[in-house]
């Protein structure tokens, strides 16, 4: 992939292009299943593609997906929203959609405590140390946004994306810089660091946040540039990074 950005600075922030439409989904009251466990266990069970999602908030609990009609055993009714009326329910839409399409790449979702974010890594792909004694795994940390935009008077759906990495042993252990420290030393680290590229010959690597973005972020957004929210809906994401434009003192705009 090539790759050319004007010089300047960036965020990792694409935007994700829908059509403002109404859309199926089914639809009950949050009080009915105060507790999501069990419901997504019995969906899990019965190997459903459906999600389950209650804003914060919201007196409603809302599910979606392939499958989404079997919730109708269970008490829910379906119903049609608007998306860019329900955001927060369409920034978990959009999430778990580019889940999907991440899965059929061969990643795998490892969520968050906090709401609306995951992880994503492909454990089959990985670099090693010399000493083959740690694997490193390079993963992306995703989440949706909604924001004005101040400048065209819009709601704007949008994706976080930045770099992230998973350390293991050869048993599959997960390590962190400590127990590599103490079980392998200092010198197993720092090669860690210069796979990672935090490290280069020359000590720090002050241009890590641009190369990451150019050879990792920018080329996984272009596999993953469309993703099927619905059957009838499509969302596009701009594999444009935003560019971060500076005004006078310290006015800055997006």
């Amino acid at each position: 992939m090539n790759v050319n950005l004007d010089p300047g600075f960036y965020a990792n922030l694409f935007e994700i292009c829908i059509n403002a439409i109404d859309i199926p989904i089914m639809i009950i009251e949050r009080s009915k299943y105060p507790d999501l466990r069990g419901l997504r266990s019995e969906i899990e069970i019965a190997g459903k593609k459906v999600f389950v999602y209650a804003p914060e908030g919201s007196d409603n609990l809302y599910g979606f997906g392939n499958d989404m009609q079997w919730l109708s055993s269970r008490g829910f009714k379906q119903s049609n929203v608007n998306i860019y009326k329900e955001t927060r329910l369409t920034s978990n839409i959009i999430l778990e959609a580019f889940i999907k399409k991440a899965q059929e790449l061969g990643f795998r979702p490892i969520f968050s405590k906090d709401k609306g974010r995951c992880r994503l890594f492909n454990f089959n792909e990985f670099k090693a140390t010399t000493d083959k004694k740690v694997k490193i795994f390079l993963g992306y940390d995703i989440r949706v946004i909604f924001l004005k935009d101040q400048v065209e008077n819009r709601l704007v759906f949008a994706l976080i994306l930045d770099i992230t990495y998973s350390l293991k042993d050869l048993d599959d252990n997960p390590l962190n810089f400590h127990d590599i420290t103490k079980k392998f030393g200092s010198s197993t680290l720092k090669e860690i660091r210069q796979i990672q590229r935090d490290l280069i010959p020359t000590g720090i690597n002050k241009e890590i946040s641009r190369q990451r973005l150019i050879e990792d972020i920018l080329p996984f957004i272009e596999k993953i540039s469309e993703i099927e929210l619905s059957h009838d809906l499509k969302a596009q994401i701009i594999p444009n990074p935003a560019r971060i434009v500076l005004g006078e003192e310290d006015e800055s705009v997006w």
